[in-house]
């Protein structure tokens, strides 16, 4: 593209965002604490028995941040910054363990809220979640098809601008890639993953650490990209660890935290001569990013010094910055009043069918792409397929045969039952956290995303089944009728399909494979225990029995068993009954039933599990 046409695209970006309301966010006597449990080292140097402490991550305080330019909070480790980030868009939770004090006003005159967010402003993350699979264009385009009332050409248009404004030109046809797909390379994911965010042209663009695992010449780009939007009529409000010295000076206001004090806000090229009026000389040639860093470092178990040095910067703060902030605060009021109905934004809520399509279309094409998964499951059908040929091979209808074949059942049950939860658990876990991205972005609702996950798994709980029915069936002996055969390809369907609910409802409990699959293994081993084939149900304690009925195992070993040897003249007329040896007494089709009602019910619950755990995404 012409270097023309960027300065075009550019300057049609800053109109846009230009005939938005300008935003100041601002806060008073902002306090946050949470209830925090000691260690054993903890309770042994303080010398106390309580085993919770109030700790106050955020100390009382009041700021603000003008329109037009970039604000970066700094502080070490553990000083509050991006708490400070996540209370100022209303990204915290509150509840008995979490208590938060204060104002948080857009303009003076409007509480900032999470559901009034998505309408002024966007949040971009530490890490860059984004599908590995997709091109950098794609992933802009699937945000634009969903937060923005514009088709066609106009939403091309809207996408090509923002490509162009981040540098991504070159790359945009580059998938974003990870440690297994080669990619776009650590400054151009971070840029795609703020041009997600920027698609709906937000007044105000929060972001945690932006040059989280950069080198110091991809940081210093990405800062200058922040400063070029501060300029365009945007509130730039972002956390940043340990920039270069370079970077550092590219910074118009600062925010620096020590243990969850403020103890300067101010323009960042005047930040290092008001610590030297307070004492703190900062050596020639040193940057002042790692001298604060260093310098203002507050470890738990304070000495007589940290307390003195954070004293005396409190002390500073107060005389010398506190009066000044607070009138640079109340004279900054050429800002409009901000109403719920002047709070209005170009970006919009689809609707339920257009999230849906769109993210069956996207699905689909990960799958595509990423065929590993599907290329895996095959392989484990057809060699666990085998292996039932090599052990359960033709066997025959006396005594010895029929319980070969109960044994086939209840096996082919357990690993249909294994193969759905994995296979569902680990996709659900790797997407987990592009989903909770895109959901407090307000990219789509939960049930939209929900179904759509549903549906498009749903071939392969079809698919997978089918092809062990035509595998196993003919060839370990079963009775060959067509009915049966068709009957017995349902169960299985039915059992994947419960398995794979299952798995969506562990995947929503847990956040990582390392919990999640031992929790899968420990759910298991009741499904199989109470599958009844183990042990007779009836001499298991009373109290304990009720486990068999929310174990899909024990319904389609009952449900294989009657149709194979209920009321089948090929058989005696005791083997026509061995389901009752293990206490089986339900019946075919109320079992089939069962399984899917309990399939039903893992994905609601599922869905329950996934909407409290993500009631507010920090």
């Amino acid at each position: 593209m012409s270097k023309v046409h960027s300065e075009e695209s550019s300057s049609n970006l800053m109109a846009d965002n230009q005939s938005g309301t300008k935003m100041k966010i601002s806060w008073k006597n902002l306090h946050y604490t949470v209830k925090a449990k000691y260690n054993k080292a903890q309770m042994e140097d303080l010398k106390t028995e309580e085993k919770y402490y109030d700790k106050e991550i955020l100390k009382p305080q009041r700021g603000y941040i003008k329109s037009g330019e970039t604000c970066f909070i700094m502080g070490s480790s553990g000083a509050g910054k991006t708490t400070l980030l996540n209370v100022l868009c209303d990204r915290i939770t509150q509840n008995a363990k979490c208590k938060l004090e204060g104002d948080i006003l857009l303009n003076d005159s409007y509480p900032v809220t999470q559901k009034d967010f998505g309408k002024y402003g966007a949040y971009v993350m530490q890490d860059d979640v984004l599908f590995p699979t997709l091109t950098c264009e794609e992933v802009i385009t699937f945000s634009a098809r969903l937060k923005l009332n514009i088709s066609g050409n106009d939403l091309k248009c809207r996408v090509d601008k923002i490509i162009d404004s981040l540098g991504l030109l070159k790359c945009r046809k580059t998938k974003i890639g990870n440690q297994q797909l080669k990619g776009l390379s650590g400054g151009e994911r971070k840029r795609t993953a703020i041009g997600v965010e920027m698609i709906t042209d937000p007044q105000v663009l929060f972001l945690d650490e932006p040059t989280s695992g950069l080198d110091s010449f991809t940081a210093n780009k990405i800062v200058r990209l922040l400063v070029d939007q501060s300029r365009q009529g945007r509130t730039i409000i972002a956390t940043i660890h340990q920039p270069s010295s370079s970077t550092f000076a590219l910074f118009d206001r600062l925010i620096l935290l020590m243990d969850g004090h403020l103890i300067y806000q101010g323009k960042a090229d005047q930040a290092a001569n008001y610590f030297q009026g307070l004492g703190f000389k900062i050596p020639t040639y040193a940057n002042p990013a790692d001298f604060f860093l260093k310098e203002f470092y507050v470890p738990f178990r304070k000495k007589r010094e940290d307390l003195e040095k954070l004293d005396k910067l409190i002390q500073g703060y107060d005389q010398n910055m506190k009066l000044s902030v607070e009138n640079e605060d109340k004279d900054s009021n050429n800002y409009e009043v901000i109403t719920s109905e002047k709070l209005k934004h170009n970006a919009s809520h689809s609707g339920f069918c257009r999230e849906f399509l769109e993210i069956v279309k996207r699905t689909v094409k990960n799958i595509i792409r990423s065929p590993l998964m599907t290329r895996m499951r095959t392989i484990q059908t057809i060699v666990l397929g085998i292996l039932c040929i090599l052990v359960f091979w033709d066997m025959d209808e006396d005594i010895t045969g029929a319980n070969g074949k109960a044994g086939f059942i209840f096996f082919v049950g357990i690993n249909q039952t294994m193969a759905g939860l994995m296979g569902v658990l680990l996709v659900f876990i790797i997407e987990r956290p592009v989903f909770l991205r895109e959901y407090a972005s307000k990219t789509y609702g939960l049930t939209s995303y929900f179904v759509a996950k549903s549906i498009v798994e749903a071939p392969f709980q079809v698919i997978f089944p089918i092809l062990t029915s035509l595998i196993v069936y003919f060839a370990v002996g079963l009775t060959i009728d067509f009915e049966k055969f068709l009957i017995f390809t349902l169960v299985l369907v039915v059992l994947v399909f419960c398995s794979t609910s299952v798995g969506f409802f562990i995947g929503c409990l847990f956040d990582n494979p390392s919990k999640a699959t031992p929790a899968s293994m420990i759910m298991m081993l009741p499904y199989m225990i109470f599958g009844g084939y183990f042990v007779n149900l009836k001499d298991v304690y009373v109290w304990l029995r009720w486990i068999q009925y929310i174990s899909p195992l024990r319904y389609s070993t009952e449900a294989l068993l009657r149709n194979e040897f209920e009321d089948n003249s090929d058989y005696s007329a005791d083997l026509q009954k061995i389901y009752e040896r293990y206490d089986y007494d339900i019946g075919l089709w109320p079992c089939i039933a069962i399984v899917f009602l309990l399939s039903v019910l893992f994905r609601v619950g599922a869905l329950i599990v996934l909407k409290l755990t993500i009631s507010k995404v920090q």
